[in-house]
């Protein structure tokens, strides 16, 4: 999994407002409860929750991730449960809080994959339960052709061009710092947030409250019974 050769350095690359409006949006909407994180990342978010008393399931496509959310939680003497998620397979459990933060939505190959991942979350959240995700803009995605960066810290090369859908990018980062140097391949794609939104109806959700930031918008949305 192409995370796995990020999983040492992912956050330096993480926008902290970002997470601070996540955790302004869940004490305002979500009491404490079960919460499931989807793309947990290095699990900034589940262990900020684990400490303020969510029964937190940290999920990620990543094993090196979810090895180094263990190893936090094990230091911080926190209970997370940790796996392997698809966000397109079922959950067999519900939540009273599901989060996917950081562009996890733009990683879906199309719009056909949002309604099912939508669907399947909001299968998975209790009556009432709260859904908050965020996804990066058209204009934000389509600046992104051209972008380079070498980072001398920690030792890669990030290129980012145009993919072959209208607003995608593919990333390519070589690493060097690893004993093997290694390079992938990371593909995201965007919609017009009109497109998610009716989704989001479709579905059955009703948004209750967003935030347009510079490059992307959060969602807080609900589970409305069908």
């Amino acid at each position: 999994m192409e995370y796995d050769y990020l999983a040492s350095f992912y956050d330096a690359f993480i926008d902290q407002e970002v997470y601070e409006q996540y955790l302004d949006y869940i004490n305002k909407y979500s009491g404490l409860g079960s919460v499931l994180d989807i793309g947990c990342g290095t699990g900034n978010l589940s262990l900020q929750l684990a400490r303020i008393g969510y029964d937190v399931v940290a999920t990620d496509l990543s094993e090196s991730m979810l090895h180094i959310v263990t190893q936090r939680a094990e230091n911080e003497d926190l209970k997370i449960e940790v796996g392997v998620y698809d966000m397109l397979d079922p959950i067999e459990f519900q939540f009273d809080l599901i989060i996917a933060s950081m562009d996890v939505i733009n990683h879906l190959s199309d719009l056909e994959d949002v309604e099912f991942g939508f669907t399947n979350i909001f299968n998975s959240l209790k009556e009432n339960g709260v859904f908050i995700f965020d996804v990066l803009s058209v204009e934000f995605i389509d600046a992104f052709d051209g972008y380079e960066e070498n980072d001398k810290d920690y030792q890669f090369h990030w290129h980012s061009e145009k993919g072959d859908k209208p607003h995608s990018i593919v990333h390519t980062i070589r690493v060097e710092h690893l004993d093997n140097p290694h390079e992938i391949q990371i593909y995201e794609q965007t919609h017009e947030y009109i497109e998610y939104e009716k989704i989001l109806e479709k579905v059955g959700f009703k948004i209750v409250d967003s935030r347009s930031m510079p490059e992307r918008k959060i969602y807080v949305v609900q589970k409305q019974e069908l």
